[in-house]
């Protein structure tokens, strides 16, 4: 089953935590027992996951970006590349395993725009 997650960006860079609606996606499905593939058709967008950070210990988008590429000389789309368009991930009991402290999330390059991203649910009911 494909399931597409609308989001909308208000940034030009920003990364937004849809690990719910990828959730909500899996239990929509069905699927007890499986994978999920998360994937976004964007050239300068890209999803991740990685452990949850709060505000005060989140560092800020434009501190990373500018660590990989100070002169900032690199197009939206390269940026995006660093991150990566997909994730792929395991269901079991009917949700996306994901360490305690782990979130899923979308990365904006070149916003604000509508974006969408991509769902696959496959595996046993």
């Amino acid at each position: 089953m494909v399931v597409k997650i609308p989001v909308r960006t208000t940034k030009q860079e920003e990364a937004i935590d849809i690990t719910e609606e990828v959730q909500r996606s899996i239990r929509a499905a069905g699927v007890r027992e499986g994978f999920v593939i998360i994937y976004v058709p964007h050239d300068a967008a890209a999803v991740s996951i990685h452990r949850t950070l709060t505000e005060k210990e989140a560092p800020k988008l434009d501190e990373m970006l500018d660590a990989m590429n100070p002169d900032r000389v690199a197009p939206e789309y390269t940026t995006a590349a660093l991150v990566a368009p997909t994730e792929v991930g395991v269901v079991v009991d009917g949700k996306m395993v994901l360490g305690e402290d782990q979130r899923i999330y979308f990365y904006e390059f070149d916003g604000p725009k509508d974006r969408v991203v991509y769902v696959y649910v496959g595996g046993s009911r």
